[in-house]
């Protein structure tokens, strides 16, 4: 059940009867420019990497946040998503991401793990820097915002208390909403 959810509602990806979960593939046009660095996201790449294993001495870990709908039912069944940055490639960051539904509602299991996204590593870039313009543009997937946009859905103005954001993520979170009240 976590993999469904992670796959369908933070990575944006579609279930395929028969072929599992896929996404669109439009090769190396990237998913986003953000700060003028190009962002590629699972849900329109394909990462053609091999990551063996999850390794925490080649990751950092972002932040975290509450997804208050991360399996979709009546009613919805919250979880919470870990956000980090691996850097064991010479060449690009990945955005990892694991999902794990609430324990009350599902019961106990092991976390599911899955590509967000990656960027090429960039002159002056930091772990976190490139970490926040991958996150950005994971939150635009995850909410299946067009190109041309640049904003998530409305959140109520209590989103804070439902999404509980670590420091890092409401940062990205805030930003995003602020650019889509300036029309950016």
């Amino acid at each position: 059940m976590n993999g469904i959810a992670l796959n369908q509602n933070v990575l944006g990806l579609n279930l395929k009867i028969g072929h599992g979960f896929e996404g669109k593939d439009q090769g190396d046009l990237p998913f986003r420019i953000i700060d003028d660095v190009p962002i590629f996201h699972i849900r329109c790449n394909k990462f053609d990497r091999e990551l063996e294993r999850i390794d925490s001495k080649t990751m950092q870990k972002f932040g975290e946040f509450n997804h208050p709908g991360l399996m979709f039912g009546m009613p919805n069944v919250s979880g919470i998503i870990k956000v980090y940055v691996d850097f064991r490639f010479d060449d690009i960051y990945v955005l990892l991401v694991s999902g794990k539904l609430d324990e009350w509602d599902n019961g106990p299991s092991y976390p599911a793990w899955g590509v967000a996204a990656w960027t090429p590593k960039v002159k002056g870039d930091t772990k976190m820097k490139a970490g926040a313009r991958m996150f950005h543009a994971m939150i635009l997937a995850m909410d299946y915002v067009e190109a041309e946009e640049w904003t998530t859905s409305d959140y109520e103005e209590d989103w804070e208390n439902e999404w509980i954001p670590s420091k890092r993520c409401a940062e990205v979170m805030r930003k995003v909403r602020v650019l889509g009240k300036k029309g950016n």
